[in-house]
């Protein structure tokens, strides 16, 4: 893998996640109300709005360390895939975070009974990724001035690592998305 692909990964990861970003939000706050409405006909609890608000914050910064600590094994199509998913995952946050802002009546109308646990469950997994996030940044930083150069071994230690500390913050903030309304840390977006 040359210095040419990990550039070309990188900048596609980020057009994907700006345009999708973008895009989400759009929709978000020009027709929230409308696809709120559209979910409150689906058989879902508030448990799944949480766990689904959830699903979109916290999981795809985790799957973007491993598979770019994973790349080299990776074919060139897997990685533009991936790339693509990924960075459009992330972005689809933007549909969601205006409403933290912005209130979820606001943005959701007559669907923030939807709009509310998606929000909530949201918060929590965007919480679990910032402090993973730092944490990551921490232990990166910890490695690189322990030793001058680290060694291939050093590095996938370290990434094994982190892969099993951000799956250990995950199912913790997944605890609180699904069952934490009582600490009131997180409700109404406003």
């Amino acid at each position: 893998m040359t210095d040419g692909e990990d550039r070309a990964d990188r900048r596609r990861f980020v057009v994907a996640l700006v345009v999708s970003a973008v895009l989400f939000a759009v929709v978000g706050l020009r027709f929230g109300e409308d696809v709120a409405m559209q979910l409150l006909k689906t058989p879902t609890t508030e448990l799944g709005w949480r766990l689904i608000g959830w699903m979109v914050a916290a999981p795809p910064w985790v799957l973007v360390m491993v598979s770019w600590h994973e790349r080299g094994r990776l074919s060139a199509d897997q990685r533009r895939r991936r790339g693509l998913l990924l960075g459009a995952w992330i972005g689809l946050s933007m549909f969601v975070l205006p409403s933290r802002f912005g209130g979820v009546e606001h943005e959701f109308g007559t669907g923030a009974l939807v709009g509310e646990p998606l929000s909530v469950g949201w918060a929590w997994g965007g919480l679990a990724a910032l402090i993973g996030l730092a944490f990551s940044g921490v232990v990166l930083l910890v490695l690189h001035r322990s030793v001058a150069s680290p060694t291939p071994t050093q590095r996938d230690m370290t990434v094994r690592f982190l892969e099993r500390a951000w799956l250990v913050l995950l199912v913790v903030s997944l605890g609180f998305a699904l069952y934490g309304g009582r600490t009131g840390v997180f409700h109404g977006g406003t």
